[in-house]
């Protein structure tokens, strides 16, 4: 499969150059600015408007985010096309009455430029398609792990991350998040290795704990066994820090903080009642879980 992924990356990229070279500078020009313009407005619908379908109508936001900024790429970048298609009918009509050729220069700026967009749109076409896969079927997109393509798309969208992200000053949780965003399927091999673990079963399954987590208090948060169980579990941690949630720099008090903050949250506590009821908090639901409304509310909670 992973042939098949990098075959089409050649054909995209055959297409787009030579699609440059035949439109010229100009129109290349104009296709960047359609290519800025529509990642901008499909951003801002999906981390929106997404987001809010999301809310709305009860559905993961995982899978609306995605839905919708690929479906406001797609029709700004079919209006462009609109427009562009009428300045190419001028130049064929110059070309018919007046024997007008591009120059050259023209041509070739035209194919860098056009080649140059449309890699960046390959790019952000496959990290949705990865998405949507995952959130769908807990999968990454098959043989996009052997794909040189696809491994060149997920390094160009962990490098936009990171370097966007990094300048807060939390190098190391940048580059986990990063690693995640970039890779979502490792974010999921994160997610359910973190659910295997015995100390977080443990967590989940204490009714001890879960009154000692709705206390609110984090000095009895911490002293709690599972707790102490959790703290060394050194692997679990790790697992913790790969996918974002923890920095590595936190103290034992700080994390019992957040967890008490966590624990007082109303929303929180009744999404976490119905995955109980459910049953989605084991490792063979994984695939459910993240798709499940309840989960979506939590992790909306806890990024507010």
């Amino acid at each position: 499969m992973h042939i098949v992924i990098d075959a089409m990356a050649v054909v995209g990229f055959l297409f787009f150059l030579m699609s440059g070279w035949r439109k010229g500078s100009l129109l290349s020009l104009l296709g960047v600015v359609r290519v800025v313009l529509a990642y901008g407005v499909a951003y801002l619908a999906g981390r929106y408007l997404g987001y809010w379908i999301g809310e709305v109508a009860n559905r993961p936001r995982i899978v609306t985010i995605p839905v919708i900024a690929g479906l406001t790429f797609a029709l700004i970048s079919f209006g462009f096309h609109v427009v562009m298609w009428e300045i190419r009918a001028h130049h064929k009509h110059r070309e018919q009455k007046e024997n007008f050729r591009l120059p050259w220069y023209s041509r070739l700026g035209g194919g860098s430029i056009n080649l140059l967009a449309g890699f960046f749109s390959m790019v952000f076409l496959f990290w949705l398609g990865d998405l949507f896969m995952v959130g769908v079927s807990g999968h990454q997109i098959p043989g996009a792990g052997q794909s040189w393509f696809a491994q060149t798309a997920r390094r160009v969208v962990y490098e936009g991350v990171y370097r966007s992200t990094a300048w807060r000053g939390d190098a190391s949780r940048s580059a986990a998040v990063a690693r995640v965003v970039s890779n979502p399927a490792a974010g999921m091999a994160y997610l359910k290795n973190i659910l295997a673990a015995d100390s977080v079963q443990q967590l989940i399954s204490s009714p001890s704990f879960a009154e000692t987590l709705l206390s609110g208090d984090p000095a009895r948060i911490e002293q709690s066994p599972e707790m102490q169980q959790l703290f060394t579990d050194r692997a679990t941690l790790d697992e913790l820090r790969d996918l974002g949630i923890l920095s590595g720099q936190e103290k034992k008090s700080d994390l019992c903080e957040r967890l008490s903050r966590f624990g007082s949250n109303p929303a929180i506590q009744a999404s976490l009642q119905n995955l109980k009821a459910k049953q989605l908090l084991s490792t063979d639901k994984i695939a459910v879980l993240i798709r499940d409304p309840d989960f979506d509310a939590i992790v909306a909670e806890l990024v507010k």
